[in-house]
């Protein structure tokens, strides 16, 4: 099952764009809406370690305060393995290390609402000019 990005809130483009560019996996869309107030999506990514964790938190903050979106905060505790960063209503992002998403596992938790894997192509744009920068003039 696909989604269609345009029809996503920008917090959650944004929020998608950053978890690939700084190579995030396992991306995941939860859409609530309708079965939590809490929020309306969550994205959900798998981190290979807490510096990657620390890196995509930081980047949030500062594309989130750029675009003049709301954030609500951040929970993060070193050695958790588990991270959270709270754009309000729109969205909340969780990263995680493997070992620990599969015991929280948030998909099962909220099997209710509509669970789609996110693909890179629809949310990094990328550079057809690469090949020609590599060219001899």
């Amino acid at each position: 099952m696909t989604t269609n990005n345009q029809e996503l809130p920008q917090s959650v483009q944004i929020g998608a764009s950053i978890l690939f560019e700084l190579r995030a996996q396992n991306v995941q869309l939860i859409d609530l809406r309708g079965i939590k107030d809490v929020t309306d999506y969550f994205l959900v990514a798998t981190c290979e370690s807490e510096a990657q964790m620390q890196a995509i938190l930081n980047e949030l903050r500062k594309e989130f305060k750029a675009n003049k979106l709301p954030s609500v905060g951040v929970e993060y505790k070193e050695g958790v393995r588990w991270a959270v960063f709270d754009a309000g209503l729109d969205l909340m992002v969780h990263l995680f290390e493997e070992e620990k998403r599969n015991e929280i596992s948030l998909d099962r938790l909220y099997a209710d609402g509509k669970i789609v894997d996110l693909d890179e192509n629809d949310f990094v744009k990328t550079n057809d000019k690469k090949a020609d920068d590599n060219e001899l003039v």
